[in-house]
């Protein structure tokens, strides 16, 4: 089978059509990496999540020169987890920045790509939007409804045995399960919807900080600023003047 497959594709005269397949697709992001997991190409979709009108302006450049620390990182160490153990990511759940300074929740794909000396040459990647929780791959659904409440009562203190009581789990199981799924606790996990859902309030309205801070779940002003800043390593002040609706 995979002989048949590999002759097929090696006929092929123009394998620039998968590029142009990719391309077409407004909703998923296509990449490619090298070995350095610095970025060698990506689709028209890829372009406007960072910002960016041409592939020169991503040729060469890491995830730190696009998402905030945290982000970066964990994308980062995936990377190479990918090149350097030949790992396979299959529908990972994960938080970006898009082109709007908007957190959003992804769905991601990463290959490692091997090169005709039989070494890793790099990686290539997709990414796909999830609107909504149940847009969550299969593996995720079971926390669907745990989703959906913290996003509904970002506002409201939420209490973790309730989350455990939502998804009929036991409370460490709860723990155990979820931290592996999203690879954050469930406090982790909230402090970031909260930190999403002011990050759009920031951007979308004139409205006061502390207002924003409350409105979120945040108990004060100084909490949230200390909150927002070490993530986003910009004050709430700054990042709205940075991204905010001109």
């Amino acid at each position: 089978m995979e002989q048949k497959v590999s002759k097929f594709l090696s006929g092929l005269r123009d394998r620039g059509n998968f590029e142009e397949m990719f391309d077409i697709l407004p909703d998923i992001y296509f990449y490619i990496k090298d070995e350095n997991c610095r970025w060698i190409m990506c689709n028209k979709a890829s372009l406007r999540l960072l910002n960016f009108r041409d592939q020169t302006e991503v040729y060469g450049a890491t995830e730190y020169d696009f998402f905030p620390p945290k982000i970066a990182e964990t994308i980062h160490l995936d990377d190479r987890d990918v090149i350097d153990n030949r790992r396979r990511i299959i529908n990972r759940t994960e938080l970006i920045v898009d082109e709007t300074g908007h957190l959003i929740w992804v769905s991601s794909n990463k290959l490692p790509l091997i090169a005709k000396d039989g070494n890793v040459a790099g990686l290539m990647g997709t990414t796909r939007i999830l609107t909504r929780s149940d847009g969550l791959p299969e593996e995720y659904q079971q926390f669907r409804s745990v989703i959906d409440h913290i996003q509904a009562n970002v506002d409201e203190k939420i209490d973790i045995k309730e989350l455990a009581q939502i998804s009929c789990l036991s409370n460490s199981q709860f723990r155990k399960r979820f931290r592996t799924h999203f690879r954050l606790s469930p406090q982790e996990f909230i402090l970031r919807t909260r930190l999403q859902a002011a990050s759009k309030i920031l951007i979308s309205t004139d409205r006061p900080i502390i207002n924003v801070a409350l409105s979120c779940g945040f108990g004060d002003q100084s909490y949230f600023t200390r909150q927002f800043s070490k993530f986003f390593e910009q004050s709430p002040i700054r990042y709205r003047a940075t991204w905010g609706q001109k």
